[in-house]
């Protein structure tokens, strides 16, 4: 049996439908009591079980039967960090998942956080994604570690979040500056990575970056995303120092549009050391971003 945990985000419901294409009846979903589950509960033979990674007997419950977890859950930066809510989800909660996997006999482990994932200082959002690989690190299941860039997809939420707010704003804000680059990774590619590295004995033991063949300017993405959604705005680069000022205000709101996490992403380039990543890794080419953006769009 094959659990994903995450199973109800952008890279986990891409996920679910593949596993449940290459394992018929084989695949089970962790999802939340209040989840939205219409696109999951479609899908053939997917069996889902309610629960909660802050929840460690749902957790035991989950993983009866299951020989392979993919964990893919995880607090975006978009979010407000109330009652310590990035410490209890993306490190406390991946540390009862993996820690119920390991008593339940769980023999393969894949986990998907993100591109530039660095120990940082305590307390910090990126912090918390550092635990999380952690928790990887120190299990005993072998455990491969996927490190994907900004993704691309039906779904991703920095294009489609882009689109948002250029469609409101009469300036497309560069958070950071317009020189950050970038390189963007299809979903699918994401997921055929991730079903790849489950079933490899080489990927054991390994943090895979996962990225793009492109590399781009946070300027070119910003273009690329007027002309997809026919839209003319004027460009601005925010510094760090006020996007930070900014973010703090914001964070006042229940909701804020900007949060301190959210800069904290924007202060490094997005890249991967090793361009090619994935074609070294799993030997097959990255989409690329440009025909998928002419044929899909953006949904926003």
């Amino acid at each position: 049996m094959k659990l994903v945990i995450g199973s109800t985000g952008f890279i986990g419901r891409a996920l679910v439908k593949a596993l449940v294409e290459r394992y018929p009846g084989q695949v089970r979903a962790l999802v939340r009591q209040n989840s939205k589950l219409l696109e999951l509960a479609q899908l053939p033979g997917l069996e889902l079980v309610v629960g909660d990674i802050l929840d460690r007997e749902s957790l035991t419950n989950a993983m009866k039967g299951v020989d392979t977890l993919f964990y893919f859950a995880a607090l975006t930066a978009n979010i407000k960090n109330k009652e310590n809510i990035y410490w209890r989800i993306n490190a406390e909660g991946t540390y009862n998942a993996i820690e119920a996997a390991a008593q339940a006999g769980v023999k393969r482990l894949v986990l998907c956080n993100g591109l530039g994932t660095i120990k940082s200082t305590p307390g910090s959002y990126m912090r918390t994604r550092w635990e999380m690989e952690e928790a990887a690190r120190q299990s005993t299941i072998p455990w491969t570690i996927l490190q994907p860039g900004v993704v691309f997809g039906t779904g991703s939420e920095f294009f489609e979040s882009q689109a948002r707010i250029i469609k409101k704003a009469p300036i497309a804000a560069m958070i950071g500056g317009s020189k950050i680059r970038f390189q963007p990774v299809y979903v699918g590619d994401v997921v055929r990575a991730a079903v790849e590295a489950s079933e490899r004995t080489d990927k054991i033991g390994k943090t895979i970056e996962l990225v793009g063949a492109e590399n781009y300017t946070y300027k070119e993405l910003i273009d690329l995303i007027l002309v997809t959604i026919k839209k003319k705005r004027l460009k601005m680069s925010v510094p760090l120092w006020a996007a930070w000022i900014g973010a703090t205000i914001f964070n006042l709101l229940p909701k804020p549009p900007l949060t301190p996490a959210l800069v904290e992403m924007f202060s490094f380039d997005n890249v991967a050391a090793d361009p090619n990543v994935i074609e070294h890794e799993f030997g097959f080419k990255p989409s690329p971003l440009i025909p998928y953006l002419e044929k899909h769009g953006i949904r926003f």
